[in-house]
C-alpha cells in the first residue's frame, strides 16, 4: 500500500504514514487484471518499440539540439533574473511534471522515486533510470509497478494518481541514466471505492516545438527547474531558479538552481520555456553544491542508440517458444532440434542426432534402425 500524500510504502496495519504522518486509508491496487499479468512482457516489448518513434517526434530534426555547449571567451556572460511573468504558459508545463514512487522488492528497501515529464498523450514519461530500483540485469519493482502522481497545474499539489510500468533497456539506460514510465491504469482506493484518476485519457504533454527553434544556450543564461525535491518535502511540485553555471563537457551542464534528491528525472527549461535537459544529480563539496543537468544532446544520443537497439533486437521476428511439460522454453539455437522428454527439462540436439532417455545420441549408420529402450542406452539394429 502507498501513502496517498507522500507515496511512501506503508506496511499492513499502519494507521499513520511513518514518513509524513498522514492518516492512512487502507487500500490496495485492484486494477491489475489477470490478462495484464500474463501478457505484461509482451506489452512492454510493444511499448519499447514505439518509444523511439514517440521521442523522435519530440526531438525531431526541426528541433535541433543546442550546439553551443562550448562557449568561447568572446561570448558575453550575462546573468539575468528569471522573469516572474514568463513568456510561455507555465501551467502547460507544470501539468506535465509528475511525481514518481517505485516500491522495491529488495529486502529492507522501501523504494525510491523522483520526477518525470509526460511526453506522449498516452502517458509515456521520460525520467532518470537511477530512480527505478534495479541491478545490472533485472528491475526490482513491485508487481503493481510505480505510483505516478499528476499535480494541480496551478498549485502543484497532488491531484491524480496512476500506476505505471518502468521501461529500462539496461545497457543504454545505464550509459545515459535515462528511462521511461508508461501509465497503464488509475490508482484505485479500495476504502473510498473510487479511482483517484481517470483512465484511459489523453494526458497533458510537454511540447515546446512551436515556441522553440534552433537556439543556443550560454553561460549565465537563466534556467528554471521543475520537480519534487526532498528539500521541499517531496510531495508538491517545486520550482527553483538559477543560471547556467558551467559546461562540464560530455553533454553535462551545471546550474546554481537548487537540486536535491527527488528532482532527478524532472525538467529544466530556459526563460522561454524551451527544454534544456533533465536534472539528474548534485555536485557538491563541504560548503556548496551545484545541480547537474543531462542536456538535450545526451537525450538525442540516447534516442539514436535506442533506435539501433530496436532495429537489431525488437523489430526482428522472434522465434516461437516451444512448449514442454506445462511451460514455454527458449527455442534451440539455429541448426539444433528441440526434444521434450516425458519427465524433466527439454534438451537441444544437433540436427542429425537422436534423442533417447534424456540425452542426445549419434544417429545409426545407413540401413540400421535406432532403438530406444525404456531403460538404458539406445542401440542400432
Amino acid at each position: 500500500m502507498f501513502c496517498r500524500n507522500c507515496g511512501q510504502v506503508a506496511e499492513s496495519g499502519q494507521t499513520f504514514c511513518k514518513n509524513c504522518g498522514q492518516e492512512l486509508k487502507l487500500g490496495k491496487f485492484l486494477i491489475l487484471t489477470q490478462w495484464f499479468k500474463y501478457h505484461r512482457k509482451g506489452i512492454l516489448i510493444i511499448i519499447g518499440v514505439i518509444v523511439f518513434f514517440v521521442i523522435a517526434s519530440i526531438f525531431s530534426e526541426d528541433y535541433s539540439p543546442r550546439d553551443s555547449y562550448s562557449p568561447t571567451l568572446s561570448e558575453s556572460v550575462s546573468v539575468k533574473q528569471y522573469s516572474p511573468n514568463p513568456s510561455y504558459n507555465q501551467e502547460e508545463i507544470t501539468a506535465t511534471i509528475v511525481n514518481i514512487f517505485c516500491s522495491s522488492t529488495w529486502p529492507d528497501e522501501g523504494g525510491s522515486g523522483g520526477s518525470g515529464t509526460i511526453i506522449d498523450k498516452e502517458g509515456l514519461i521520460l525520467t532518470n533510470s537511477h530512480i527505478i530500483p534495479q541491478d545490472s540485469v533485472n528491475l526490482h519493482v513491485g508487481e503493481e509497478g510505480c505510483l505516478v502522481v499528476l499535480p494541480d497545474p496551478k498549485t502543484g499539489l497532488p491531484q491524480d494518481f496512476y500506476l505505471a510500468d518502468p521501461i529500462v533497456i539496461h545497457e543504454i539506460s545505464d550509459k545515459y541514466d535515462l528511462a521511461f514510465m508508461s501509465i497503464y491504469a488509475a490508482y484505485y482506493d479500495e476504502e473510498e471505492q473510487k479511482y483517484d484518476g481517470v483512465y484511459p485519457r489523453e494526458f497533458p504533454t510537454f511540447d515546446d516545438s512551436k515556441r522553440c527553434k534552433q537556439e543556443s544556450i550560454k553561460l549565465g543564461e537563466s534556467v528554471r527547474i521543475f520537480g519534487y525535491p526532498a528539500i521541499s518535502g517531496g510531495y508538491s511540485l517545486t520550482i527553483t531558479d538559477g543560471v547556467v553555471s558551467s559546461f562540464l563537457g560530455g553533454g553535462l551542464i551545471t546550474t546554481s538552481a537548487k537540486i536535491s534528491h527527488g528532482n532527478s528525472g524532472g525538467l529544466v527549461v530556459d526563460e522561454n520555456g524551451c527544454m534544456i535537459g533533465i536534472p539528474s544529480m548534485v555536485s557538491s563539496d563541504e560548503y556548496e553544491s551545484l545541480g547537474v543537468i543531462i542536456s538535450n544532446d545526451l537525450i538525442l544520443e540516447f534516442v539514436e542508440e535506442l533506435k539501433v537497439y530496436i532495429d537489431q533486437y525488437l523489430l526482428e521476428e522472434p522465434p516461437e517458444s516451444p512448449w514442454c511439460n506445462e511451460k514455454y522454453w527458449s527455442p534451440c539455437p539455429r541448426g539444433q532440434k528441440f526434444y521434450c522428454p516425458t519427465v524433466g527439462d527439454p534438451i537441444c540436439c544437433i540436427s542429425d542426432a537422436l534423442f533417447c532417455n534424456g540425452k542426445c545420441w549419434t544417429s545409426c549408420p545407413i540401413g540400421q534402425r535406432f532403438i530406444c529402450p525404456s531403460f538404458g542406452d539406445p542401440y542400432c539394429y
